[in-house]
């Protein structure tokens, strides 16, 4: 990393931008604390999960280049409860050491690999006839989340969240949930409505109101397989959706709005550093991962050291 500044320096010292040198100094100090991170969750105390009469499977979905972060959001969440299933999901970048550290941090974990799942989930979309879901789950990385971890899950309750997440505090409203059953699930409050799809296009498949600033970085559902038919039918009407980065998220809000009985997280459960800027107390974070390294400060001064009390 550190090669490839030095550089990317030599390299932007041929141009009069003096931008570019805080830059040059925010990828420094990023780099020091993903150092520091990584350090960190090599010295956590493991965690043993007890999913066995669980009503509740937390997954997440990640990658190398985010590993490190991927441990430290589940570690967040199951600090604060261990009673329940856990599913990672990997993209296929991880190594054998990667998973290894995994199960060491997360005992009774399940690791799904990519190399395993491709043919797996491929094969069982087919089987349905849902052929246009197949053909995105070739090639949409996200796909991962619409379409693997509902089918891996065998709890009423799934909870999906991206490696970009942190929990301060118990998830009360989340846990709640799972344990009364009345709802049918619950999301993170986005800024807006980030989805792939206008309002005449979503006016084709739902005859209710969208729900609003639905963010799938932090999303509870009960959803089960319907939802692949509700996808099927809309990419092959829409099939130019299928290039669109939030196109998982997407579906989840047009399908969540059907569904109905939904509850959007109260402003504690924060995104994009609102609530955090203005020093308010969180249950959690969605950082998103673009925004530099307060997530990685976060881990290593506010929540590790309550971890090795």
């Amino acid at each position: 990393m550190i090669q490839k500044i030095l550089k990317k320096i030599k390299y932007e010292l041929q141009f009069s931008n003096p931008h570019y040198y805080t830059r040059v100094s925010d990828k420094l100090l990023k780099s020091r604390y993903q150092h520091s991170l990584r350090n960190k969750i090599n010295l956590l105390k493991p965690i043993v999960l007890d999913g066995e009469t669980s009503k509740l499977t937390v997954a997440i979905l990640a990658n190398k280049k985010n590993f490190y972060e991927s441990l430290a959001a589940l570690y967040s969440f199951c600090f604060w409860e261990n009673r329940l299933q856990v599913h990672y999901h990997e993209d296929g970048t991880l190594n054998n050491d990667d998973i290894a550290l995994i199960n060491h941090v997360f005992k009774g974990i399940i690791v799904y690999k990519r190399a395993e799942q491709d043919l797996k989930v491929t094969n069982h979309l087919s089987a349905k006839g849902l052929n246009n879901c197949a053909e995105l789950r070739q090639h949409f990385v996200f796909a991962i989340r619409l379409f693997d971890m509902l089918i891996e899950k065998k709890t009423p309750y799934l909870l999906q969240i991206d490696s970009d997440v942190l929990f301060f505090s118990k998830p009360l409203e989340v846990l709640e949930i799972v344990a009364q059953g009345s709802l049918n699930g619950c999301y993170n409050q986005d800024v807006g409505n980030v989805y792939s799809f206008t309002p005449d296009v979503i006016a084709k498949y739902l005859d209710v109101p969208v729900l609003n600033n639905v963010n799938a970085g932090l999303f509870m559902h009960n959803f089960d397989e319907e939802l692949f038919q509700f996808t099927e039918h809309i990419i092959k009407n829409e099939p130019e959706c299928t290039s669109s980065w939030h196109l998982e998220q997407s579906v989840f809000a047009l399908y969540a709005s059907l569904k109905g009985n939904f509850l959007a997280l109260p402003k504690q459960y924060d995104l994009q550093r609102r609530e955090r800027k203005l020093g308010n107390k969180l249950t959690s974070e969605h950082y998103c991962h673009s925004t530099g390294y307060d997530f990685h400060k976060d881990f290593i001064y506010k929540l590790y050291p309550q971890y090795t009390r």
